[in-house]
């Protein structure tokens, strides 16, 4: 019996063998048709003769040279730089390749400009051979400012991702220079400021009146009263604080009042560093609003404590700070601690969670190019 079972157990160790050793070529095999066996095995009939007419050697088949030579495009001082071109199934691919190529982009380069929005394209084919390789992964990159994106990220010691969104905000500009008209004032993501002004005579439609600290009633866009009550009802519950504003809408009129008598004070320069020209106010839009601490004298608008509540809940009722401390840079106003402004309770919980200014977020998350 002894002998039988071990004559039984060698035949199943075979068996064994033979299915491991049958499972290993199989994969052995299927590895080598995946990474290793050449590409022409692929090449239809049609292709492979296209490639005998041009003499074009098997070993430099791609997919990229399948679709030149398919679609009538294909160029011999081209064919060392198919190979390096990801082939792309887009109606555009025939136009980069036709466009770039002449241009003198390699095939890398041109891997980079499949990537670029439709715009950008466009864009770059008016021009000559410009090196965007440090750029191009960036989604708010604009072709037509490589020259100012460049000459800034000599200037300063910021990230190419950071210098495109500078240079798009306007921060390599003098400020009140290349100023733009805001084309939907009544939108809540508005951008005023230095670099963007309102139309002549613009005022919201739907202003409505809250009481203020001063006794006076503040008026304010309809649709931000009700996210700023909750925010003062959240305030007076969690910290027992009793925010109240003390503007908010503002007019032409009024800001021009104001920053003149700055300008007389301080002169312009300083002004500018606190107070916005008229027609570049935020608070002409009616979603800004300044906020003072009921219980605390004339002096003082907002305690460190009460800033530090209001910095990390006013996203939760759509309101940000709008001139944060740490970013006065790209903002261009001092610090104001007392200042939230309404976008919209997904808009604000973006730029709470990833420290933005307005400027930025617009820039990163708004603006197409």
């Amino acid at each position: 019996m002894s002998k039988r079972k071990k004559k039984i157990k060698k035949s199943f160790k075979g068996i064994l063998v033979i299915i491991l050793l049958f499972l290993i070529g199989v994969g052995a095999l299927f590895i080598y048709n995946k990474f290793f066996a050449s590409d022409s095995a692929a090449v239809s009939s049609e292709v492979e003769k296209l490639m005998k007419e041009e003499n074009i050697d098997s070993t430099k088949y791609s997919e990229t040279l399948e679709y030149v030579l398919l679609n009538n495009i294909y160029d011999e001082k081209y064919l060392d730089e198919y190979a390096d071109i990801e082939y792309i199934d887009n109606d555009n691919f025939a136009s980069i390749l036709t466009t770039f190529l002449p241009k003198g982009y390699s095939g890398k380069e041109i891997n980079y400009i499949t990537k670029l929005s439709d715009k950008n394209i466009d864009k770059l084919s008016e021009l000559d051979y410009v090196d965007i390789s440090n750029y191009y992964s960036f989604k708010n990159f604009d072709v037509l400012k490589l020259d100012r994106y460049n000459a800034y990220y000599e200037d300063n010691e910021y990230t190419y991702e950071d210098v495109i969104t500078y240079v798009n905000i306007g921060m390599d500009l003098p400020v009140y220079t290349d100023t733009t008209e805001v084309s939907d004032p009544d939108s809540l993501l508005v951008l005023v400021n230095k670099y963007h002004y309102l139309p002549d005579g613009y005022e919201p439609t739907d202003l409505a009146y809250l009481d203020g600290y001063y006794g006076n009633s503040v008026p304010m866009r309809e649709i931000i009263v009700e996210p700023f009550k909750e925010l003062q009802a959240a305030a007076l519950e969690e910290i027992d604080v009793e925010f109240m504003p003390t503007t908010a809408y503002r007019g032409y009129s009024f800001q021009k009042t104001l920053y003149d008598n700055y300008v007389a004070s301080d002169g312009v320069s300083e002004a500018d560093t606190y107070s916005a020209r008229p027609g570049y106010s935020e608070h002409q839009t009616g979603l800004s609003i300044d906020l003072k601490n009921t219980a605390l004298g004339s002096g003082i608008r907002l305690t460190d404590d009460d800033y530090d509540w209001l910095s990390n809940n006013a996203y939760r009722f759509g309101f940000i700070i709008r001139f944060p401390e740490d970013k006065t840079y790209i903002t261009g106003y001092q610090f104001e601690n007392w200042h939230i402004r309404y976008v919209g309770k997904d808009m604000a919980k973006i730029i709470y969670e990833q420290d933005l200014t307005l400027e930025e977020y617009i820039d990163l998350y708004e603006t197409q190019y």
